[in-house]
């Protein structure tokens, strides 16, 4: 058992060591303070369209920016495309075959010329009965009836051509092409539309083929929009060198051309919201702006803006996604 004087030493010391603990955790050296400030959320003012950040926020850590200048670019506009039609020479003299990938098409291409076929017919028909009504060889039943047949025939061959040319073909077009070509039709997206251009050359890659380019030409531009895919119909011809491109093959081509004194983005520096697109500004330390931007075209990994960026600018490239979150209330 321990001795009065050395219980009192034992407790004594106890005592100290509490306090030095309880010392050691209630004071106050300024890290808290810091730690607080550090924490203090970002000011947001402007309708969302200005971002403040105190200094030592950990959300700058998050945010990059570069300063943007006018150059040259070439974004690619890439559309899937898949061969429709192979024409090629027939064994008849200045025979030719043409063999289409859908069995739709090959009736409609047939349908519409067995109507061409019909107006020729009809028409022929139509004066002979009018030189036999003007001398009283026919009546005027067969003069109504004649003029009837005649006026079903352009009916229906208009209604073939229509549908032909929804589908990007002008039959008028496909009777004048030359054997060993074929066809393929694109599907460009409306917002891209801008970049084709009617008879400019345009790289192809097959998929079958993936090392080998093949050049073609945008010859004709479908005159609707799909109302679910939101994309129009663009052909484009190409020659069938060693016939090896066969009908239903798919393809991508590329209708992207050069474009001078630009602003290019990443798309990691651009936000949508509501169908409309911004950037993020830098304007000062720990302070950005809202843009509202306007693109001309964009790729798998940049876009070119028309609006709302100038030479100078210091765009967010990395953190636009944290500042779209403040500015818009996400």
């Amino acid at each position: 058992m321990l001795c009065s004087h050395e219980y009192k030493r034992t407790i004594l010391a106890l005592a100290l060591v509490s306090a030095f603990v309880l010392s050691g955790c209630t004071k106050d050296d300024g890290s808290a303070g810091a730690h607080s400030a550090a924490a203090l959320p970002a000011e947001v003012s402007d309708n969302g369209s200005r971002i403040v950040f105190p200094a030592a926020s950990p959300g700058l850590a998050r945010i990059t920016s570069q300063i943007m200048r006018n150059g040259s670019a070439t974004i690619p506009v890439i559309a899937p495309a898949h061969v429709v039609a192979s024409i090629s020479a027939g064994l008849a003299t200045k025979g030719r075959i043409v063999l289409f990938e859908s069995s739709d098409v090959t009736s409609l291409y047939s349908q519409y010329s067995q109507s061409r076929s019909n107006i020729e017919r009809t028409s022929k028909n139509l004066e002979r009965v009018k030189e036999m009504f003007s001398n009283q060889a026919a009546n005027a039943k067969d003069l109504n009836e004649a003029e009837a047949e005649a006026a079903n025939a352009l009916t229906t061959m208009a209604e073939s051509e229509a549908k032909l040319r929804g589908l990007g073909f002008n039959p008028v077009e496909l009777d004048a092409v030359p054997p060993g070509t074929i066809w393929l039709i694109c599907d460009v997206l409306e917002s891209q539309l801008q970049e084709v251009q009617q008879g400019e050359d345009v790289p192809i890659v097959f998929s079958a083929f993936p090392a080998s380019i093949v050049h073609g030409r945008a010859d004709a531009i479908g005159e609707v929009v799909d109302p679910i895919t939101r994309t129009v119909k663009v052909r484009v011809s190409a020659a069938n060198h060693h016939g090896r491109i066969l009908p239903g093959m798919f393809a991508r081509v590329d209708f992207g051309d050069p474009i001078d004194n630009v602003v290019v983005l990443p798309l990691s520096a651009v936000v949508t919201v509501e169908g409309r697109d911004y950037a993020f500004v830098q304007t000062g330390e720990g302070e950005f702006s809202r843009r509202p931007i306007t693109l001309a075209s964009s790729g798998a990994t940049a876009a070119v803006v028309t609006k709302g960026i100038t030479d100078g600018d210091r765009v967010v490239t990395e953190g636009a996604m944290l500042l779209k979150g403040l500015s818009f209330g996400y």
